[in-house]
């Protein structure tokens, strides 16, 4: 993605933005293989989302909390950060429910917001966050027909996001589920075009 992240806005009829990106067996990029990712921006510019199922292995949400000097009194030992995707990595992403919002909180959909300021982190490590959330470092970003040309590839096949898959789902399990929600099996997908 050329623009940078801050620039996001709510998405349009016509964009992927608040669905699900659900790599297909076709996917070459290993980076992505059988990643979900959620959707937070898609226009005829660019496209940016965030991977939901790929936690980071040396990086817990409270070792986040104690790198920020945050509160970490309400803070499970066991929450992860995810790898939100292999640009800016070192930048923060919160993927949340929306009964929690600050100013600068972009609804995308479904209930489902993104917020990119510390304070999050800090409302959230303080036990008063939202409901559900997700933290990641970095996104995956495609320039203008990228993704549209990737999907051709059958490279990705999408579904609408709901709060329910994206924060209740086991990470483990959210790949075969996303394929069952929209009735396929990723074992039987041809790679021939104009499949997905």
């Amino acid at each position: 993605m050329k623009n940078d992240s801050s620039s996001i806005s709510s998405p349009t009829n016509d964009s992927l933005a608040g669905h699900l990106l659900v790599a297909t067996p076709q996917m070459t990029d290993p980076r992505f293989k059988r990643a979900v990712i959620f959707i937070c921006q898609h226009d005829t510019k660019a496209a940016m989302g965030l991977v939901i199922n790929k936690p980071n292995n040396d990086l817990s949400f409270k070792k986040l909390a104690e790198h920020l000097n945050l509160d970490q009194s309400c803070v499970d030992s066991e929450d992860p950060v995810y790898t939100g995707g292999p640009v800016e990595p070192q930048r923060g992403y919160i993927l949340h429910t929306d009964d929690q919002m600050l100013p600068e909180t972009i609804p995308i959909a479904n209930g489902i917001c993104l917020s990119l300021h510390v304070d999050m982190v800090s409302e959230i490590s303080r036990g008063l966050g939202p409901s559900f959330a997700k933290v990641m470092l970095g996104y995956a970003g495609w320039s203008a027909g990228q993704l549209e040309l990737e999907m051709r590839e059958n490279m990705w096949v999408h579904l609408p996001a709901t709060a329910d898959i994206l924060f209740k789902t086991n990470i483990n399990d959210l790949w075969n589920k996303s394929f069952a929600r929209i009735g396929l099996n990723p074992a039987t997908l041809s790679s021939t075009a104009g499949t997905a």
